[in-house]
């Protein structure tokens, strides 16, 4: 038991020290209350009155003071204090309701912000890309033009294009920039541009009506998905280089480890048909990642086919074999 055990009900800590006395007695006199509680005789009379106010204690005709049972004398208490605490949480949850309808759609309002008609998402896109200066990252699905406005000079730049779109990216800074690097994937989930990861935009599609709409995304949990979203785009994406490619696979063998990777064959397929061992093939096949810059098959693949490796290939066959040649690998 607490040293207050009744100090939720509101009684004094000299009227809740009373009465566990009172109830331990059969009748004390105040003076006597007053000598166990410690206190003054004025205090222990005090406490008395305050116990006989809220029906817990009666003086009888002798003078001393007696407790009401605790459970005639309390409940009256205890059920006051329920409806007390009920009417507290009702109250509660309509200030909860009322604070989320002022406070958190505020806060949502400047998390997420609406600009609409073309000239509004022109100026606000030229505001947001000026103002970058470590980076501005991008999304462009289907053959949408990158955003374009007024970039810092100096600023780097990573786009992520869908591969139906691959003919727009010189639409991103001109071929060659050193400052723009590009990526290639299946399909984007959303258009995007993020600068410096402290403000992301969301341009409408391009086909979208007269008054098209731009989401600007500021600082919080969903700004933090999306940059995060890009960083996983952007690393399971293909590299594309803007210069003329000078190291190209020009061995033959080589070419047609090349073709056959392209057509999917697996590493022991194409040791047998090569007539070489399997760690050959993955030599070679790593060498070519390592020249090409990527970090996977997938990549060197496409690496391959937009720098015109493929068109290298014997015969023009994927495999790099004329028709009918089926060689049989030795050993």
């Amino acid at each position: 038991m607490t040293e207050r055990p009744f100090e939720a009900l509101g009684l004094s800590p000299d009227a809740d020290r009373a009465y566990s006395l009172l109830v331990s007695t059969r009748g004390v006199a105040a003076g006597e209350l007053a000598r166990q509680m410690a206190v003054p005789a004025d205090r222990a009379q005090a406490a008395c009155g305050e116990l006989a106010a809220r029906g817990l204690a009666r003086r009888g005709h002798d003078g001393r003071w007696y407790p009401v049972p605790p459970h005639a004398g309390f409940r009256p208490l205890l059920s006051h204090a329920q409806e007390q605490l009920r009417l507290g949480r009702e109250l509660l949850d309509r200030l909860d309701a009322e604070y989320q309808r002022v406070h958190e759609s505020h806060r949502a309002e400047e998390a997420v912000q609406v600009v609409a008609g073309r000239a509004a998402i022109a100026r606000r896109v030229a505001e947001v890309q000026g103002a970058a200066s470590r980076e501005v990252t991008a999304f462009v699905p289907g053959s949408a033009a990158a955003p374009r406005g007024a970039v810092a000079a100096g600023v780097p730049r990573r786009v992520v294009f869908e591969r139906a779109g691959l003919e727009a990216a010189g639409a991103f800074g001109p071929p060659g920039d050193p400052l723009t690097a590009v990526r290639v994937t299946g399909r984007l989930p959303v258009r995007l541009e993020i600068a410096d990861g402290r403000v992301a935009l969301m341009p409408p599609p391009e086909a979208e009506g007269p008054e098209p709409v731009m989401l600007v995304v500021l600082a919080g949990p969903l700004l933090d998905a999306l940059t995060a979203l890009f960083g996983v785009v952007w690393a399971g994406s293909v590299p594309l280089g803007r210069r003329p490619d000078v190291q190209q696979p020009r061995s033959a063998l080589r070419l047609r480890v090349l073709g056959m990777l392209a057509s999917g064959s697996t590493d022991a397929a194409m040791a047998r048909s090569l007539g070489v061992a399997v760690r050959t093939v993955q030599r070679h096949v790593a060498a070519m990642q390592r020249e090409a810059g990527v970090d996977n098959r997938i990549q060197l693949v496409w690496h391959a086919a937009r720098h015109g490796w493929l068109d290298e290939l014997p015969d023009g066959r994927p495999d790099g074999r004329p028709e009918g040649d089926v060689r049989r690998p030795s050993g």
